[in-house]
């Protein structure tokens, strides 16, 4: 009796399979690279999204950073104590504390930040810029359709997240 296999799209579930690979193989690498900064990878994601967008509450810097609020909260306390980032109570609203980088923090980053982009540079640098193009617009896209069914509305982003689309825009290398 001879069994069947059937052939495998490419395009199909194997792509999903392929883009978790990825992400945890870059997460992987990125935990041994900060850590000689002594940064976890949300750390670091943290303090790089308060760089392009200083003075986020725990709530929109969760969301930002793919973490729950209990988390960043985590995150937040440790980073404070070790003086990369300070917060303040908001004027409008006293429950809600605004974070932002020291000095220390935007140190701290700039260091580490060339050892995260060494990563995307390696994995790619077989890949022509066209093609990256492709990939990143592909992404995208499937960003914004997870997005907008989460949503269940017409697309239209909350307010924020259009700033949020803007810190994700990869600057064409022309």
């Amino acid at each position: 009796m001879e069994s069947h296999v059937p052939e495998v799209n490419t395009y199909d579930a194997l792509l999903i399979y392929i883009v978790g690979r990825v992400d945890q193989g870059i997460r992987q690498e990125m935990r041994l690279r900060l850590a000689d900064w002594d940064l976890s990878v949300p750390e670091f994601t943290a303090l790089a999204v308060l760089k392009r967008r200083p003075g986020l509450s725990n709530a929109q810097l969760a969301r930002r950073s793919l973490v729950r609020p209990q988390s960043m909260n985590e995150i937040l306390v440790k980073l404070e104590a070790r003086g990369l980032l300070r917060r303040e109570v908001d004027p409008d609203h006293a429950r809600i504390l605004r974070a932002a980088l020291t000095t220390e923090g935007v140190e701290v980053l700039a260091a580490a930040e060339p050892a995260v982009k060494a990563i995307q540079d390696e994995l790619f640098a077989e890949v022509p810029e066209s093609q990256r193009q492709v990939m990143i617009d592909g992404l995208r896209s499937a960003m914004e359709k997870l997005r907008s069914s989460r949503r269940g509305d017409a697309g239209r982003p909350p307010a924020g997240e259009a700033s949020e689309r803007r810190m994700l825009a990869v600057p064409n290398r022309r």
